[in-house]
């Protein structure tokens, strides 16, 4: 995780690195401008806010890369659920199972392919239509 700025991208140690510079310049403002206690305290809130943003970050990974796999789930399931739904597929399928003669499976190509053509031609979106009636 790194905070966008200016278009750049810093990653956790340069974040880090950051935060430590910017804390020994305040420590040390306060040391001399505050007192030994003060500096102390401002010292324990650096350390607790460094654990925390370690943890968040650590956490923030994890979540990042959980929604990545359940994407690449779901991407194989609509592709699978696409396979199972396509009208060519079906026929295929309804051919080798012995549903379909050479004769009716080809006229019932031929159906699907113009149906599809007419479908380009007239500029609709075929993707999601049934071209086939099922039984």
């Amino acid at each position: 995780m790194g905070s966008e700025s200016g278009g750049r991208s810093y990653n956790l140690t340069e974040i880090f690195a950051i935060k430590f510079v910017l804390a020994d310049v305040l420590i040390i403002a306060a040391l001399l401008l505050a007192g030994p206690l003060y500096a102390l305290g401002i010292t324990a809130l650096f350390v607790a806010s460094t654990f925390l943003i370690w943890y968040l970050t650590r956490r923030s990974e994890r979540a990042d890369a959980e929604r990545a796999a359940e994407r690449a789930a779901e991407g194989d399931a609509d592709a699978d659920h696409a396979a199972e739904h396509d009208p060519v597929t079906r026929l295929q399928e309804r051919y080798a199972d012995g549903e379909l003669s050479e004769a009716e499976f080809e006229a019932k190509l031929d159906r699907l392919i113009e149906s599809n053509e007419r479908a380009d031609a007239a500029g609709v979106d075929t993707d999601e239509l049934e071209l086939e009636r099922s039984r």
